[in-house]
């Protein structure tokens, strides 16, 4: 008789019976996590709780075994937890991590048993990660697969032969770990290093994983890891009585440990499954549960996120030095460091590790600022940083030193601050070990600081680094920003601004004039001379001044053009501010940065330089209307017999003249033939729709010609198709012929289609735009065809911004500018240019923005007659007429 034939498969009430059982596991750990049991202490009740139940559960099944096979099975083999398990602690709906390890005389038998266990365990609800090995096999797979080494290191025995677990831990230690150390370590950190990279490569991520992205639990494991390799334990604490850890870093580790557990904990809880990823909605959840009280300054949220990021911080910062300690060098490595290191300055060592002190002279170094700053100095002018055994000494002393900064100090950092390369690198070393916060004290209340928009990336500390690292990245870049960057003079200047340009972010006035009042501080504190605290205060304060005017106004416009060379006021602060600005949105987070905002950033500074300096400028609009007539002369021949070659050039002068500057700066001179040529053509009632894949941007480009007799409100109701069609608009361009013929362009994305959208998508969009300025199909039947517009109308907005909209009748000489912030829905464009052309007026430019779930779009309108309108009553009530407008649309359907 098999074995199988012994151990039935449970009957229908017993399948129940441990069904119930393992719901009560949770359910009693979520009775004690909401009586306020913190996360450890509710992984510690779920897996004593499942350590009971599995034990059980294999008794039960061992008592239906004959004598001898039993006797054999609890002989010959064991059951082990690894991993999670192993460490005895396991979150809710976690895996239980279990490995069989068995010997042979119990072969068949011991592998019809375990599976047995491993059925019930799954038809309970218990999910189970497990394996089935001999010894041989067990240390194999170790050798072999990471994974599976780093969680024989928390094996823990549950059920069998103890003598053959203790067996196993032995030849495990020894012939996985021990004797092959550096291969065990190298392959913990490819490990973690490849699952880091999936995750991204910061600590601040604003939608971490709990356990696998930087400075999650998983470096909290990594130190156990090599702490077991090197030091013969796992567990922090006793980590910190050999001297592996400090006590302070031990007691970080603890802190942190016990909050991403508690946030892992409710996490599951909320989910009834096993979900680590921390998202917006769950941080903003778990904000109000904890009753976290905001201020005039910081949401609730963006409190909770801040701690978040200080203790992932805290993380990854001790598990990189704790691996800059241990991880095993090679023998040459070692040589190099004893033979190749040399003397600085009669204490300091260049060493393959980067700069270090004899050890007699760490503490004394350590006490004064002065030579910690001046050994920072050195390390970077050897192209270096610091050895990690002195970034130690060097934290640890931090909290010892005074406040001040003297003379000497103030000029060592201000000497540091003028290199490039390894600056953005040593930042970060002195924002570690708080160095920098003694420099510049405000650097300690942005630690953390979240800024809770699907715009920013990243916290406002990383943001920073990231933003310096990528201004040193100029210094080789062959771009318009690299060559302004290499032209710098006060770069010291410059990198200093780059450092507190965000420091006045979290309070509830503008953080660019709380900025600029902590740059004055900053500035004295560091001893700058008058001219330059003015250059730093002045591109603190007008650090997003830059990418607005680029971004959101008609940078063609001659009088935008003279105010901001005004307000700048000299060509190396126009430098420093250019350089500044890309650096800034090169920061943002991936993908920010593009070849449209380079272009666009570029003719600003171009145009600007050229007022400021009186030198040639890279981009005149003079120059590209005169380009543009040229090569239409040439490229584009009459129809017909109606020109003489005069009357040709002064219809087509006649024509450019007509069209807005901004048409000239964002088309080339062939796109520019080719619509001339279009329009000479062109009958009055004829519709011409063109559209086209872009690849590099994986965008569609559409472009409507229409004849004057569909100029009237054609804006909107384009707007309004291309939102029925399910496109996301993501720019829009607006110009008239002198015959009145529209010329509209359009780059939008298809999310319907995750590659090019096919020629028959572009014919459908074709179709239904000449269908609605023809009059046969209105936009509103669209809508209600493809159940698009206030779709999202019920979805919770990200940022908690309020609808806002914006009059500016100053900065353009011809138009009216209107700003528009809104939660975004789908139909909002349309909703707003419709009620803009019911308004009597008529949409010159428009620019399109949006970040996730939030517009900000600009429209530069002129009334029926093409003049600005300036009235001051008019515009009060063309402002409240569309906040009235898109607040009534943002409730439809709500």
């Amino acid at each position: 008789m098999s074995l199988s034939q012994l151990v039935p498969e449970p009957a229908a009430n017993v399948l129940a019976q441990l069904k119930t059982q393992v719901s009560r596991i949770r359910e009693r750990a979520k009775d004690v996590f909401e009586k306020g049991a913190s996360g450890v202490q509710v992984a510690s009740v779920v897996s004593d709780a499942t350590d009971e139940f599995i034990v059980s559960l294999l008794n039960s099944a061992a008592q239906q075994l004959t004598t001898d096979i039993r006797e054999m099975i609890l002989a010959h083999g064991v059951v082990i937890a690894v991993g999670g398990s192993g460490r005895a602690e396991l979150c809710p709906y976690s895996d239980t991590d279990l490995l069989f390890l068995y010997r042979k005389p119990a072969g068949v038998a011991f592998d019809e048993f375990s599976g047995g266990i491993v059925r019930d365990c799954w038809d309970a609800g218990l999910k189970l990660g497990h394996s089935q090995r001999t010894l041989s096999g067990a240390v194999g797979m170790g050798k072999t697969e990471p994974q599976f080494a780093t969680a024989l290191v928390e094996a823990r025995y549950l059920w069998g032969s103890e003598s053959f677990f203790q067996r196993f831990k032995r030849v495990v230690d020894r012939k996985v770990i021990f004797n092959r150390r550096k291969a065990f370590i190298n392959a913990c950190l490819a490990g973690r290093s490849e699952e880091r990279e999936e995750q991204g490569d910061t600590v601040n991520r604003l939608e971490p994983d709990l356990k696998k992205s930087l400075g999650g639990l998983r470096d909290i494991h990594l130190i156990r890891w090599i702490g077991y390799a090197c030091h013969g334990t796992a567990e922090i604490d006793s980590l910190k009585n050999r001297g592996a850890l400090t006590s302070e870093d031990a007691q970080r580790l603890a802190e942190a440990h016990n909050f991403l557990t508690t946030l892992r904990v409710d996490l599951h809880f909320s989910h009834a499954r096993a979900d680590d990823v921390f998202i917006r909605d769950e941080q903003l959840r778990i904000a109000e549960k904890r009753g976290i009280e905001g201020d005039a300054g910081q949401r609730p949220v963006e409190k909770l996120m801040q701690t978040y990021f200080i203790h992932t911080g805290n993380v990854a910062d001790i598990s990189q030095r704790f691996v800059d300690r241990n991880a095993p060098g090679s023998i040459w490595h070692r040589v190099l460091e004893r033979v190749v290191g040399h003397t600085i300055n009669g204490y300091c060592r260049l060493t393959p590790n980067g700069v270090d002190v004899v050890p007699q002279k760490r503490q004394e170094v350590c006490s004064s600022l002065e030579e910690i700053l001046k050994l920072c100095h050195y390390a970077m002018q050897y192209g270096t940083g610091l050895a990690p055994l002195m970034v130690d000494a060097i934290q640890q002393a931090a909290p010892l030193l005074p406040d001040e900064v003297s003379d000497e100090a103030a000029s060592l950092f201000r000497k540091m601050l003028r290199l490039h390369g390894r600056l953005g690198s040593m930042l970060r070393t002195l924002f570690r070990t708080r160095i920098l916060d003694i420099l510049i004290p405000d650097v300690t209340r942005v630690r953390g600081l979240l800024q809770f928009n699907q715009y920013h990336s990243y916290t406002v500390d990383e943001h920073t680094f990231r933003a310096i690292e990528a201004c040193e990245k100029l210094q080789h870049d062959d771009s318009s920003a690299g060559t302004a960057y290499r032209n710098v003079r006060h770069k010291a200047t410059l990198h200093l601004a780059l450092i507190m340009h965000d420091l006045g972010k979290g309070f509830d006035e503008d953080h660019s004039d709380v900025g600029r009042r902590i740059a004055m501080r900053i500035a004295s504190r560091l001893g700058l001379s008058d001219h330059k605290r003015e250059m730093a205060e002045l591109l603190v304060h007008q650090h997003l001044k830059m990418s607005h005017l680029a971004f959101r106004r008609d940078i063609s416009d001659p009088q935008v053009v003279m105010q901001f060379a005004h307000d700048v006021g000299s060509p190396e602060v126009l430098r420093m501010l250019y350089v500044l600005t890309v650096s800034d949105v090169t920061a943002v987070g991936p993908g920010t940065w593009n070849d449209w905002k380079a272009d666009l950033l570029a003719d600003l500074y171009d145009s600007t330089f050229m007022v400021l300096s009186g030198e040639h400028a890279q981009f005149r609009g003079e120059q590209r209307l005169a380009r543009a007539k040229e090569h239409v002369r040439s490229a584009v021949a009459p129809v017909g017999d109606g020109f003489d070659d005069g009357g040709w050039r002064e219809w087509i002068d006649e024509q450019l003249e007509a069209f807005p500057p901004h048409y000239f700066a964002n088309e080339s001179a062939d796109r520019i033939a080719r619509d001339l040529d279009i329009i000479q053509r062109l009958s009055p009632d004829e519709i011409i729709v063109e559209g086209s894949n872009n690849r590099e941007t994986g965008t569609v480009d559409f472009r409507v010609i229409a004849g004057g007799n569909h100029a009237d409100g054609c804006f909107h109701k384009l707007a309004g198709v291309l939102s029925a069609k399910r496109l996301e608009i993501l720019a829009a361009q607006i110009s008239t012929s002198r015959d009145g013929v529209v010329v509209d362009g359009f780059q939008v994305r298809d999310t319907d289609f995750a590659g090019e959208a096919p020629e028959s998508r572009i014919e459908e969009v074709r179709a239904a735009v000449q269908s609605v300025l023809r009059d046969k199909q209105s936009v509103e039947d669209l809508f209600r065809g493809s159940r698009r517009i206030g779709d999202s109308a019920n979805a919770k907005p990200i940022s908690g911004q309020d609808t806002r909209v914006v009059i500016d009748a100053e900065s353009s000489d011809r138009c009216t500018i209107i700003d528009v912030f809104a939660h975004d829905q789908p139909g909002l464009l349309y909703t707003i240019s419709r009620q803009l052309y019911e308004a009597g007026l008529s949409v010159w430019l428009a620019k399109i923005a949006t970040n996730l779930d939030q517009v900000a779009d600009v429209f530069y309108v002129t009334d029926g007659a093409g003049r600005k309108i300036t009235e001051g009553d008019r515009l009060r009530a063309l402002r409240d007429s569309l906040q009235t407008c898109i607040e009534g649309f943002a409730r439809l359907d709500s």
